[in-house]
C-alpha cells in the first residue's frame, strides 16, 4: 500500500507543471497546423482567443496585403494605421505553444507576447528573419514555446513607427491541460500501477 501511495505522489509531482526555470523561446519554424479559424471575434470565433484591435481581412487591400502562400480560410489579421493597432489576441485558456505565418516581415513590426511570468518583445531582427524589407512576396512561419510552467496569455501586434505593415495568418495553438485533466492523468497512473500489482499477485506460483 505504501509503494502504491508513493507512485501516486510521484505521478502528481511529474504531472503538475513547475514554475521554476520558466522560459519562453521564439524561433523561425512551425506552420504544421492544424490552423485555427480566424474571424473578427478571434481564433475559433473567440473560443481559443478573443481579438481586440486590428482587423481581419480576406483579400489584399491598398493598406493590407494577404501573406504570401496558402492561407487557411483566406483570412489574415492586420495591424496598422488603417486596421488599427495594437491587434491583441487574448487566449481564453493557458497556452504553451503558438505558431503563425508572418507576412512581408518588416523592421517596423513589433510583436509582444505576455505570459504568466513576463512580457517578451520580438521583431524581425531578434528572430533572425532573412527578409526584413516588407517584401510582399515573402512570408515566414514563427513559433513560440513556453516551458517549466510558464504559459502564454496574449499576443500583441503593432508597428513602430505606426504604419500599415503587419499581417499574420495560419495560427496553431497548443493549450495546457485543464486541472481536471491533470487529475485524470494522475488517476490513470494510479490505475496502471494498481493493475501491475494485481498481475504480479495473480501470477504468483504456489508450491505444495
Amino acid at each position: 500500500m505504501t509503494s502504491f501511495k508513493t507512485m501516486l505522489l510521484a505521478a502528481a509531482v511529474f504531472a503538475v507543471p513547475s514554475t521554476a526555470n520558466a522560459a519562453l523561446v521564439g524561433s523561425l519554424g512551425g506552420g504544421t497546423g492544424p490552423f485555427r479559424t480566424l474571424t473578427s471575434a478571434g481564433l475559433d470565433d473567440g473560443a481559443i482567443a478573443t481579438l481586440s484591435g486590428g482587423a481581419v481581412y480576406t483579400a489584399d487591400l491598398p493598406f493590407a496585403d494577404i501573406p504570401e502562400g496558402d492561407i487557411a480560410g483566406n483570412a489574415f489579421l492586420a495591424a496598422g494605421v488603417q486596421a488599427g493597432q495594437p491587434a491583441v489576441l487574448n487566449f481564453t485558456n493557458p497556452t504553451t505553444y503558438v505558431s503563425f505565418l508572418w507576412g512581408s516581415p518588416d523592421v517596423y513590426n513589433r510583436l509582444s507576447l505576455t505570459t504568466s511570468v513576463a512580457t517578451y518583445a520580438f521583431d524581425v531582427a531578434s528572430l533572425g528573419f532573412a527578409v526584413r524589407d516588407g517584401n510582399q512576396a515573402f512570408s515566414q512561419y514563427v513559433q513560440f514555446a513556453a516551458s517549466a510552467g510558464e504559459t502564454i496569455t496574449s499576443l500583441s501586434f503593432s508597428n513602430s513607427p505606426m504604419t500599415d505593415a503587419f499581417e499574420v495568418a495560419n495560427f496553431t495553438v497548443t493549450a495546457v491541460p485543464e486541472p481536471a485533466t491533470w487529475g485524470m492523468m494522475i488517476l490513470g497512473f494510479g490505475m496502471v500501477a494498481g493493475a501491475a500489482r494485481y498481475r504480479r499477485r495473480s501470477t504468483k506460483v504456489v508450491y505444495a
